[in-house]
Order: structure tokens, then C-alpha cells, then sequence
């Protein structure tokens, strides 16, 4: 199957490069990227509230509650907002969506105080699934914090990067700016400010939510096993070119994170999709390269 994703890829020197200049895929790719056994599979973490759900509709541009959970093969019924319907998230159940059925995700919680339970059902999970074969394999870990509020982070850096994840990168992604962004202004201007008084400290603002989202980014990549990218979203609840552009700057995140492979040209394929959809420029620096393959690899991935 690889031998068909190289096609779409122009080569330069060892390597080739996403062309986004190509605006048509031949049937062959357009074949892969929908079958379903070639599928992307991403664990998406965080605390309740933290944008989980949104992020996923927005990524593959789903109404809310479009999400189809399966579990043991199984379609659950009576799916709310992409959950079990017990109210509890299973961490095998697979969570899809009809619009972009080459990503698959799981969902646990765990990151709450006195979580050690949760967290080590994780840590099997990602051992187990690091180790599995295509298709059950996990590729990718989203870590979600939102920064709408003043959550310690403490117990989730002490738990969670006290050991490597074996190849499957972690990208954290602070999520919700822009509700930090509405806390520091109520802070900084008071609950009413002048529209003057709002343009003469906007800057003070600007300065203020950075700082806050440094300092815990600061913290995630001091730790002894930090995550291999980090992404910062806001408003991803509305849909609009930022919220499009934040989508496909996390899957070119996730693809920079991951080893030259088959899912490495998956993720690839799926940006292209992404682009040529909505006609964003990525500029050159965002593109990620893609391996020339030995004949014994090529081999190995038929």
C-alpha cells in the first residue's frame, strides 16, 4: 500500500516533501486514504472540560455529536457527544467520524487529583497498543490543558512523563486561550472597561496570557520525558479560517513528532486532503518530509 502514497510525493535528494501544488489525487490514493484498514489512531487525553470533544468535531469538521463509538466492533447506541452512553469513557472504545473515517481516537480521563487509577489503565493501554499491529496500533498521543483556568498541573507532569512513551509522541496542546485571554482582561480592565482604555492595554493583555501559557509550557518541557511538539488553540468552537488553520498546523505537529513510515504518509495524506479542501497555503517551512523507502521496506508494507 506505501508504494501508492509515494506517488504523490515529489523527490528530493533521500527524501520527499507533501506536494500541496498537486491538486488532484490519483484514484489509487484516494482509495487508501478511505479504506479502512489504514487508519491514523490517536489517544486524546486531558481533564474534563478541556475542549476534548470540540477539537476532534473541529479537526474533522463534524457537527457536534456526530461521532460514531464502536466497542469490540460493536456500534454502541445512543451516542451522546462522542461518549458511552454508561457516562463513563471506555479507553478501548473507538471513537470515528463519517467525514474522516481515517482518524480513529480513543478517549480516557485520568488527569483529575487522585487519578493514579485512571492514569495507570492509560499507561497499559499505551503499552499494549504501542506494540500492536496495523490496524490496532497507536500512533499519537494528544494531550489536552486548558488554560481557561488556574488547574495545577502538578500531579499530570509527575504521573505522566516519568517514563517514554515508546514511539508513540505526545503533542500537548494548550487548549482555551481564548477564555484565559477573557479572564486576564477582566483582571487587567475590570468587568467594564472604555473601548480606549480596552485599546491602550491590549498589548498588557497580549503580554500577560503568553506569559501564563510559558511558564506551563516551561514546565511540560523540563520534565524527563517531555512531549515531542506543543500547539497552542483557541476558539475552536466557531469555525473560521484560524480554527481550520489550528486543525491542520496539529496534524502537521503530530506528522513532524512521528517516524518515517506508513502513517507517516497517512497523516500526510490526510493534511493534503485538509489543504486542497480549503484552499489554505501551508508555507514551505510547515511541510513535512516523507523517507525514500528501501526496496526491503517497500516490501515489508504491501
Amino acid at each position: 500500500m506505501l508504494k501508492r502514497f509515494r506517488k504523490h510525493f515529489k523527490l528530493r535528494n533521500e527524501a520527499t516533501s507533501v506536494d500541496l501544488s498537486n491538486n488532484e489525487l490519483s484514484n489509487e490514493a484516494r482509495v487508501a486514504l478511505d479504506d479502512a484498514n489504514n487508519c491514523f489512531r490517536v489517544l486524546i487525553l486531558g481533564p474534563a472540560n478541556a475542549g476534548k470533544t470540540t477539537l476532534l468535531e473541529r479537526l474533522t469538521e463534524s457537527p457536534a455529536g456526530a461521532a460514531v463509538v464502536t466497542q469490540n466492533g460493536q456500534r454502541i447506541k445512543d451516542v451522546t457527544g462522542g461518549y458511552n452512553p454508561r457516562g463513563i469513557p471506555s479507553i478501548d472504545d473507538e471513537i470515528t467520524y463519517p467525514a474522516n473515517p481515517a482518524l480513529v481516537f480513543h478517549e480516557s480521563v485520568g488527569f483529575e487529583a487522585g487519578g493514579a487509577k485512571e492514569v495507570e489503565t492509560i499507561w497499559q493501554f499505551i503499552r499494549k497498543r504501542s506494540l500492536a499491529s496495523p490496524p490496532q496500533q497507536l500512533h499519537a498521543i494528544w494531550l489536552c490543558i486548558p488554560v481557561d483556568n488556574d488547574r495545577p498541573v502538578a500531579a499530570l507532569l509527575s504521573d505522566f512523563f516519568s517514563e517514554p512513551t515508546a514511539s508513540v509522541p505526545i503533542v500537548a496542546i494548550f487548549t482555551k486561550l481564548d477564555g484565559r485571554r477573557t479572564k486576564v482582561e477582566i483582571e487587567v480592565l475590570g468587568p467594564a472597561p472604555s473601548p480606549s482604555d480596552f485599546l491602550l492595554r491590549a498589548l498588557e493583555v497580549d503580554q500577560k496570557v503568553a506569559q501564563f501559557v510559558d511558564a506551563l509550557e516551561r514546565q511540560f518541557r523540563n520534565q524527563l520525558f517531555p512531549p515531542a511538539g506543543f500547539l497552542r488553540v483557541a476558539n475552536m468552537d466557531e469555525d473560521t479560517e484560524q480554527s481550520i488553520a489550528l486543525c491542520t498546523q496539529l496534524l502537521q505537529t503530530t506528522a513532524d513528532a512521528l517516524p518515517y513510515g506508513m502513517q507517516h504518509s497517512l497523516l500526510n495524506l490526510i493534511i493534503w486532503k485538509r489543504h486542497h479542501q480549503h484552499h489554505t497555503r501551508l508555507p514551505p517551512s510547515h511541510l513535512s518530509s516523507v523517507p525514500h523507502f528501501s526496496k526491503k521496506q517497500q516490501g515489508n508494507e504491501k
